[in-house]
């Protein structure tokens, strides 16, 4: 109950308690949901974590059976993503399992499809539904078989609208998007430094997170934004396809 409209939902593959959905917004807030048995996610009255209509909210508290609104974990308002429209509309993704790249490991990844964004949400403690969240600052590889398109002035490809993510069976995370599709592939191939690419013995026990390291998860830099300070998270992507689209 309480959901507006869940754009994409997934469970993490080494905890399938953890059953996450993004659900988009009205004119104000995307979402990020962990969705438990009878819960109820406030829509209606709230619109993420704000008041959305006062006279449902008033209704709702003065019933016998108020609805006891669950907030959601992570999300983000509109005007942080466009201040000139405030469009936005989240897609949701899945916890980065592969050892493709072991800096991302054990982060929910989501993205939104007008800005051209991809956020890394890290839960500290584990297990508390507690989330912290970077912003992915997204390169394609030297040796990818399709040239990315690049962002005018930038090194980061053009990745157009974002639809979608997929993971295989070997738990790499693709990207779905109005440019083609993209595969997550290691730091090296973009020239970042991950400092647990190259240990052999990496693995993570089944049920269990890799702690975070002590920097950020590849090698970054902070950035200003209008609303705070962030770490800028890298992550390398290679394009492996385009799209064709039958009118």
């Amino acid at each position: 109950m309480g959901f507006r409209n869940p754009w994409r939902c997934s469970f993490d593959s080494e905890r399938p308690s953890y059953f996450l959905c993004a659900d988009v917004g009205q004119d104000q807030y995307e979402e990020v949901d962990i969705v438990t048995k009878g819960g109820n996610y406030g829509w209606g009255v709230y619109e993420g974590p704000l008041l959305y209509n006062l006279s449902n909210y008033s209704e709702a508290n003065n019933s016998s059976n108020p609805i006891n609104a669950i907030f959601p974990v992570m999300g983000y308002n509109h005007s942080s993503l466009n201040k000139a429209e405030g469009s936005a509309s989240i897609s949701g993704g899945y916890f980065y399992r592969s050892i493709t790249d072991p800096c991302l490991y054990g982060r929910y990844l989501y993205a939104d499809l007008y800005a051209d964004v991809i956020w890394a949400g890290f839960e500290n403690p584990k297990g508390s539904g507690n989330f912290t969240t970077d912003q992915l600052a997204v390169k394609c590889a030297q040796d990818s078989p399709i040239q990315c398109n690049a962002e005018p002035e930038l090194t980061s490809p053009a990745l157009g609208f974002i639809f979608s993510f997929g993971q295989d069976n070997k738990k790499d995370i693709f990207i779905l998007t109005s440019n083609g599709v993209y595969r997550i592939v290691r730091p090296s191939r973009c020239n970042y430094t991950c400092s647990r690419e190259n240990v052999t013995d990496f693995s993570a026990p089944p049920g269990s997170d890799v702690d975070p390291p002590s920097s950020s998860p590849s090698s970054g830099s902070k950035f200003s934004s209008p609303l705070t300070l962030q770490i800028l998270v890298f992550t390398c992507v290679s394009f492996i396809g385009l799209l064709s689209f039958l009118l």
